[in-house]
């Protein structure tokens, strides 16, 4: 079996967060630069380097500011978020004795508390700005993939 290679992940990833799903999304898979700091994110994910991983995004930030296109920076929040370091299932939380609740998630393998950190940082960032940059995306009927 052949691993894929790490650019062909860093596109399915974006892909199944939806950039294929409008014009503007689309330029992050055609613009080579664009992808490329996605892929250097990427890298610093699976070097589990919370610095790097937020200097990426910086980096990603920067340029999309250059190209006037800032609302695509949704889509790092949603890369950093959901990954193999996302919690795959949350347990209901439960009243211990002493009067304190414990909450409990389960993952898929041991995750470092940098890993842990990036995608905390990433959960926060989109819930901050995130959600509405992707409202913004979605909206601009001159990335609308349909014209409307």
């Amino acid at each position: 079996m052949t691993k894929a290679s790490i650019f062909q992940f860093v596109k399915d990833k974006l892909i199944t967060h939806g950039v294929e799903n409008t014009k503007g999304g689309l330029r992050i898979l055609s613009d080579q630069k664009l992808f490329l700091l996605f892929v250097k994110l990427e890298r610093a994910v699976r070097d589990s380097s919370f610095d790097a991983s937020v200097s990426a995004v910086h980096e990603i930030d920067n340029y999309l500011i250059s190209i006037e296109k800032q609302q695509l920076l949704a889509f790092t929040y949603l890369y950093l978020m959901f990954s193999d370091i996302t919690s795959k299932r949350t347990k209901l939380d439960e009243q211990l004795p002493e009067g304190t609740i414990q909450e409990s998630t389960v993952v898929v393998r041991n995750v470092t508390h940098d890993e842990t950190l990036i995608r905390l940082w990433g959960q926060v960032k989109y819930e901050q700005i995130g959600e509405r940059l992707l409202e913004v995306v979605y909206a601009d009927p001159s990335t609308s993939l349909d014209g409307h």
